[in-house]
């Protein structure tokens, strides 16, 4: 009898298994392909993005997802200075890119955007990197956003072939311009304002390849609409430690959304030691995790599809009016909220943490006389600092209080 249980307890438990390889295989695909060497590092304009592009667009294509227009590709231009504060400038030069844009019809009303963004820094030529004298290297950006790409490409393969027929349509977006600032989220928020689509809600995935060990799992604008507390938390199956934030406005695509009044959500793992480094590839992606995201977003986007409503709430932007730094550290600063301090992800090579000896794992509680006790506050003490002086950072290193001197050169 136990036998036969065991045996039977097996067969209903394969075709969950088998899923679950299958969309892990297809999240490593899509990983793999965009973050190889032969992408370039997908600079926007660049002929690695446009190779990506051309990808995502036969991929769509191949998974039965149709053009939200006649052809997946929407171009968008812009100007790029290397010297954005110099209006006189002479090296600018306007930089032509397209998002790539499939729609699920389901013949509803209203519609749900799910989003990220696929460009990356190419070689470095824009001076996005995060390592030092990187120009010329290849940055291959797998979490940032290979894995965000995926999961919006294997959530859509699900939508387009499940056989059921949802509430709500969707438009499967992969945005370009995201590095050099929201650029391409910008422009189809006003084109898809502007044609009068019924966006119920906006969910956007940045940077999900890297869940670590404690299953730490950041959502932003929870706040955009009241019955977003209740949703994340519902659907959390996978016991994720979810920490949230009630902003629309952050770092990512969502935010273009959110500034045309539509409810956004955005998903993040956090930053870490590799973030826009030659070293983010896809060797170093935690694809178990990436497929547990994955479960939570399906499980995410059925709840959003069910409701009926989902009310736009405007928020107060807890990002704060950027203060004007004459001195910054360079560190990688973590999201998960730590009651001791600010927790240090990863340090920029070459600058003030690096040489104070600041390191990955490290607490700031203080800089000189201004303590620390959240991203805000770092922020606001990262303001008092000027050239020249001398800068005493107190901090918390595997539970033993420490403090390093430096001085802080002049420009």
């Amino acid at each position: 009898m136990k036998y036969f249980l065991s045996c039977f307890t097996i067969i209903l438990l394969f075709p969950a298994l088998a899923q679950k390889t299958e969309t892990t295989s297809y999240l490593q695909k899509i990983v793999k392909v965009l973050s190889a060497d032969s992408m370039e590092g997908r600079l926007t304009g660049s002929t690695g993005e446009q190779k990506t592009a051309k990808f995502l667009s036969e991929e769509l294509q191949k998974i039965g997802v149709k053009p939200y227009q006649k052809v997946y590709s929407i171009p968008f231009s812009y100007m790029y200075s290397p010297n954005p504060h110099d209006s006189t400038d002479a090296s600018k030069q306007q930089i032509m890119s397209q998002n790539i844009v499939g729609f699920i019809d389901n013949h509803q009303q209203r519609t749900i955007v799910i989003g990220a963004h696929y460009d990356h820094i190419g070689r470095n030529e824009h001076n996005n990197s995060s390592l030092v004298n990187s120009a010329g290297q290849i940055h291959n950006g797998a979490d940032d956003n290979a894995s965000g790409v995926a999961s919006v490409m294997t959530l859509a393969n699900q939508l387009q072939n499940n056989k059921s027929i949802e509430p709500v349509n969707y438009l499967i977006v992969f945005f370009s311009g995201e590095e050099d600032g929201l650029v391409g989220s910008k422009a189809l928020a006003e084109q898809l304002v502007s044609d009068s689509l019924a966006i119920s809600a906006m969910v956007n995935l940045d940077m999900v390849g890297r869940l670590d060990s404690l299953k730490h799992l950041y959502i932003g604008g929870v706040g955009t609409s009241p019955r977003f507390g209740e949703i994340i938390q519902t659907v959390n199956y996978e016991k994720f430690l979810i920490v949230s934030d009630s902003s629309g406005i952050g770092p990512s695509d969502h935010t273009s959304f959110y500034l045309k009044n539509i409810p956004v959500l955005f998903l993040f793992t956090g930053t870490h030691a590799d973030y826009h480094k030659p070293s983010d590839d896809s060797e170093k992606i935690n694809f178990d995790g990436l497929s547990k995201i994955q479960a939570y977003m399906n499980e995410l986007i059925q709840e959003l599809s069910n409701s009926d409503e989902l009310p736009f709430t405007a928020t107060k932007n807890t990002s704060k009016a950027k203060p004007q730094y004459k001195v910054t550290l360079g560190i990688m600063p973590s999201y998960v909220a730590n009651e001791q301090g600010l927790q240090v992800d990863g340090v920029v090579d070459g600058k003030l943490a690096q040489k104070a000896g600041i390191q990955a794992g490290d607490i700031l509680i203080q800089l000189n006389e201004c303590k620390i006790t959240d991203i805000y506050a770092y922020m606001d003490c990262l303001a008092t600092l000027t050239t020249g002086e001398v800068l005493r950072i107190k901090f918390i290193r595997k539970g033993i209080i420490s403090e390093s001197t430096i001085s802080i050169p002049e420009n």
